[in-house]
């Protein structure tokens, strides 16, 4: 997590991703995507990809595009000195997914680290409820000072449990439409259900963590004090 202070003054009070469910009191679904900056940030690649290998037929023309788009927008974030953590890692992801479709021939290669990372992040959160430690009670307890203290209450604990098990949901849903279309080789449908699956469905179930969460709040009586970020 990065320090407010490190962050730009553009950045701070519009907190994104998962922070938004634990330190918004009015939610944002602007905010926890990213805003439109952040929409374009994860769509584009995807995108030129299947529209490029849709008109061209061909893997490498849409892989190398697609690299470069994300390249462009990592610039221009370094450019107005804007965090550039999000997109560095969407250039890493980005890349290696193009040089395993470049390398096989096969667009549908283009969406297997995806998938993977799917099946990977869905697993990992299954396991942390199984070990009493659900990584939404986790991250709620670094991000809240409010509820620091989630594992000493029964409530909490079945609560965070509970939304670990949604977020993992969803990355279950992701494999379980994306992997058959990737093993029939569906390209444009790989990239259709990825833009749909990606973030209107990431914003359904953060905003699904921040009521559950919220409500938690209320029925511990500490709803009115204000969040701190403790991240580090």
């Amino acid at each position: 997590m990065t320090p407010d202070n490190d962050r730009p003054v553009s950045e701070r009070g519009s907190e994104k991703g998962m922070r938004a469910a634990f330190t918004q009191d009015d939610f944002s679904v602007s905010d926890a995507i990213g805003g439109p900056r952040g929409i374009l940030e994860s769509v584009l690649p995807t995108l030129i990809f299947v529209v490029l290998y849709v008109i061209t037929r061909d893997v490498t023309v849409p892989a190398v595009a697609a690299v470069t788009a994300v390249i462009v927008l990592l610039l221009a974030r370094l450019v107005q000195r804007q965090s550039v953590s999000t997109v560095l890692g969407g250039v890493v992801a980005v890349a290696a997914s193009a040089v395993l479709a470049v390398r096989s021939g096969d667009g549908s290669d283009f969406f297997l680290i995806g998938i993977i990372t799917n099946a990977v992040s869905c697993t990992v959160l299954v396991a942390s409820v199984l070990a009493g430690w659900p990584l939404v009670g986790v991250l709620a307890g670094m991000l809240d000072q409010r509820i620091a203290d989630w594992r000493e209450h029964p409530s909490a604990r079945s609560v965070y449990r509970r939304a670990t098990l949604v977020l993992a949901g969803l990355f279950a849903a992701k494999v379980a439409v994306q992997a058959p279309l990737y093993l029939t080789d569906q390209v444009e449908a790989l990239g259709a259900a990825k833009l749909v699956m990606g973030l209107p469905a990431f914003a359904l179930v953060v905003f699904f963590i921040y009521l559950m969460h919220r409500a938690l709040l209320q029925r511990l009586g500490r709803a009115e004090q204000p969040p701190t970020d403790q991240s580090t």
